[in-house]
């Protein structure tokens, strides 16, 4: 018994199937659906408990629940996924349900972690600088180039900043440099 308990829990956040709103077993038929729906409609509507909003309620959660299970797709989501996957089908529509638990699976997040421990490499972020590609580079390489960007000669137009020394301080001095 308590398994069944923890099946409906499972469905459902208030802990109650829709099959039990509906007063069916999991396998009822569309037409045992629709003819449970009637009943319980014509037995909980508004115009029929004037007043009543207890069987205000239990008439929401009738037609929430009929909607549910008369369209063969949501009817499948929830057998296999329950009030979640309809949660998720409603805002993101079919596909959105199988990319939602296919990612959240146990064996997906296994796959994941194996392989970018097994190829060193997470996101394309070599942790361990084992190919060279993020490997800082060494001093030798750093100072060539150095060089080279001291022994451009200056273009036209720009200007040099030549920092002199009075009494009072530093002082800048701005030089336009014309070649």
């Amino acid at each position: 018994m308590a398994h069944l308990d923890e099946a409906a829990h499972r469905l459902s956040k208030s802990g109650t199937t829709l099959y039990a709103v509906l007063e069916l077993k999991k396998g009822a038929s569309p037409e045992d659906i629709k003819k449970a729906y009637r009943n319980l409609a014509l037995k909980y509507h508004p115009d029929k408990n004037p007043g009543d909003a207890q069987a205000t309620e239990i008439f929401k959660e009738i037609n929430t629940a009929h909607s549910i299970l008369s369209d063969p797709k949501k009817r499948k989501i929830y057998d296999r996924h329950g009030s979640l996957g309809i949660y998720i089908y409603d805002h993101f529509g079919e596909e959105g349900v199988t990319y939602y638990f296919t990612l959240n699976s146990c064996w997906f997040k296994t796959l994941v972690l194996l392989c970018a421990l097994l190829t060193c490499c997470c996101c394309c972020c070599c942790c361990c600088f084992c190919c060279g590609t993020l490997k800082p580079p060494s001093e030798d390489v750093a100072g060539r180039y150095q060089q080279n960007v001291q022994n451009q000669p200056l273009r036209s137009g720009w200007y040099k900043k030549v920092l002199g020394k009075n009494n009072n301080g530093p002082e800048v001095l701005d030089q336009s440099l014309s070649l």
